[in-house]
């Protein structure tokens, strides 16, 4: 059994996520439903979903859901890049009106809120997916789904993380069912799969929970981490590093299946690495993802591979975590990052670190919002 002081915020926000996506498929349907007309969606061209951080992680994770619920492209394009970089004739109509997602859970960050006017002056039809309808994010999109998350103790964006995703997953529901890529009942019976996944989830959560709590027993020495995922997992894989480096402090970094065998397996001091990799059962990629497993194994380092499929055969000395699966692979990504999570919650207690270093001596300056909430605006 998970020790008492070893519990820590981050393992109670991942042992609420499985009811609080149930209860919020419902709320955010009701909330977007009628955000964007029937006509407005008609128009779109293509989409573009935006974010910071966690935020950006969430459109990576749910681009290939987009992608096949709406028929239209998708891009994911960070606040910066979209605000100073991206070139303005690829912001206006071409064929058909860009549909701009910004997702912020605070709607607080100047970056973002810069590149949604930026976007929205180029004539994009802005969305602002946000908690608050009065941040300047929503007050400068020409749309809002506001997002309503109850009150919980703060775990470093796992909730907020999967409500940022759901609510995508919604918006590119609707916005399939009115271009009649499918019907209602269709529309519903894939929100239906959403809360059945989460349920699975629920009743595998004591077990999984004692699992990553083992895990971090056995590579609390570990000092670099190395997520793999393709798809819908790369999203997962951005987020895993990120809640590793804020809760532990430890190197950590991510690829995709075909970029791991480019660059990251010539890390060295591999005693030192724990690798984790990202399998779906039902993944194009999975053929790919097998000879990856192999050439890991021949390297000799500790490895784990989270996956949906009890019969994959792993290579020896490979851990296996087991997660439920969905019908649909790209509704995957929307849970899967749970055991990292926890992994990472549990690490932090082992090695006696206090989340984003406390915001304490060099990191002093990190704890201050200034430089995300008070960055110098420009519209270019």
């Amino acid at each position: 059994m998970v020790r008492e002081e070893y519990d820590n915020p981050m393992a109670q926000n991942v042992r609420d996520v499985p009811g609080l996506c149930v209860s919020q498929c419902r709320l955010i349907e009701e909330a977007s439903r009628l955000t964007v007309s029937a006509g407005e969606i008609w128009d779109l061209g293509r989409i573009i979903v935006t974010g910071c951080g966690d935020s950006y992680a969430a459109g990576l994770a749910m681009k290939p859901a987009i992608e096949v619920l709406t028929g239209l492209p998708v891009e994911v394009i960070s606040a910066v890049d979209l605000a100073r970089y991206t070139p303005s004739e690829l912001l206006t109509r071409q064929k058909g009106t860009p549909l701009v997602l910004a997702v912020s859970n605070s709607g607080k960050v100047a970056r973002l809120g810069e590149a949604i006017e930026r976007a929205g002056n180029y004539g994009c039809l802005t969305v602002a997916v946000t908690g608050s309808r009065e941040s300047r994010l929503a007050r400068v999109s020409k749309k809002a789904v506001e997002l309503s998350i109850p009150e919980f103790v703060s775990g470093n964006g796992v909730r907020s993380y999967l409500v940022s995703m759901l609510a995508l997953l919604i918006i590119a529901i609707r916005i399939g069912e009115v271009k009649g890529r499918y019907t209602m009942e269709a529309s519903q019976s894939i929100r239906d799969e959403i809360c059945v996944y989460a349920e699975e989830f629920r009743n595998i959560m004591p077990d999984l929970d004692e699992q990553m709590f083992r895990a971090a027993e056995k590579y609390a020495s570990k000092e670099l981490f190395d997520f793999i995922g393709s798809g819908g997992n790369t999203g997962t894989a951005w987020f895993s590093q990120a809640k590793i480096i804020e809760a532990t402090g430890e190197w950590a970094t991510y690829s995709d299946t075909e970029g791991w065998m480019h660059l990251n397996c010539f890390f060295k001091h591999l005693s030192r690495k724990l690798t984790v990799q990202y399998a779906s059962a039902k993944g194009p990629e999975l053929s790919r993802s097998k000879e990856l497993m192999t050439a890991i194994s021949e390297m000799k380092m500790d490895f784990c591979v989270i996956t949906d499929s009890r019969d994959l055969v792993l290579p020896e000395g490979t851990e296996r975590i087991w997660i439920p699966g969905c019908q649909k692979d790209w509704m995957w990504p929307l849970l899967n990052y749970l055991p990292v999570s926890l992994l990472a919650g549990y690490l932090c207690e082992l090695k006696g670190e206090a989340y984003g270093r406390g915001c304490r001596d060099s990191w002093k300056v990190c704890g201050t919002t200034k430089l995300l909430t008070e960055s110098r605006i420009e519209i270019l």
